[in-house]
């Protein structure tokens, strides 16, 4: 298998970046969810509550850059202020730093809503209890895992039963992989690259978000409806598999990607 393309999504619910190579880390690539934007209770904001989080652009070279419309804001990587807010991701709290207050009122003035982006600080660290493999693992602002990865085949089959086109771009994942069978990424354990190494912990359950057209934030009923009909385990609706880094390391996309019991 080979490795065919790497993908980060710097703040959690906005835009991602496509990357030819990734610093693998143990909370998730470098960068990939380490700003989130909160309301005024600290709670994250997401496509669940506002699709056109979507449209949002994020680029990065020596400073992180957002656009929206007409409109840009540049965030130097390392800045924060003194302004520590305690957010609230699903069931867990964790705490992030204001980036400033100039970066908070343009997010307010396009969304119409009082919202803050925060970052995540060393020290100030989320922890994932795991099903399987070590206990526990560290976590970014990401829902429930640091990683996401997605096989090819997997996406035509859906396609397929879909009757269109679906884009990979509906799951947001970190790593797609060159696969031959469908949803064999559900039975992968160990993989391995070079001196990297990930394992994964479980099939990733997925929701309305991946309905949501990342080029315009329309919603629509695909590809839930497919996927329903043939990826449900239980009640959930599966798709792509959740893991975790195990020796950190650098990838690229090519590298052949090994995997092992």
């Amino acid at each position: 298998m080979t490795i065919k393309s790497l993908h980060i999504y710097p703040i959690k619910g906005l835009g991602g970046i496509e990357l030819q190579e990734a610093i693998l880390l143990e909370r998730g690539m470098q960068y990939d969810r380490r700003w989130m934007l909160v309301d005024a209770n600290g709670e994250f904001m997401s496509q669940r509550n506002d699709s056109r989080l979507a449209l949002f652009r994020c680029s990065i070279d020596d400073v992180l850059r957002i656009k929206y419309g007409g409109s840009d804001i540049a965030v130097e990587l390392d800045q924060y202020t003194d302004h520590k807010i305690l957010a609230t991701v699903w069931e867990s709290e964790v705490y992030g730093f204001e980036v400033s207050r100039k970066v908070s009122d343009w997010f307010s003035d396009l969304l119409g809503v009082s919202c803050r982006l925060v970052r995540m600080v060393d020290g100030y660290d989320r922890y994932k209890e795991l099903i399987r493999g070590p206990k526990q693992t560290k976590l970014s602002f990401a829902d429930g895992y640091p990683y996401l990865i997605l096989g090819t085949a997997s996406i035509e089959k859906l396609s397929k039963v879909a009757g269109k086109e679906i884009p990979a771009n509906r799951f947001r994942p970190n790593i797609i992989v060159h696969t031959s069978t469908a949803n064999e990424e559900d039975y992968w354990n160990f993989l391995q690259v070079g001196n990297f190494k990930m394992q994964v912990i479980k099939p990733c359950v997925r929701c309305l978000v991946i309905n949501i057209d990342q080029t315009s934030a329309e919603q629509k009923a695909e590809p839930l409806k497919s996927l329903s009909s043939y990826r449900r385990d239980g009640n959930n609706v599966i798709f792509g598999v959740n893991a975790i880094c195990l020796e950190e390391g650098v990838i690229k996309v090519g590298d052949t990607l090994h995997c092992t019991n």
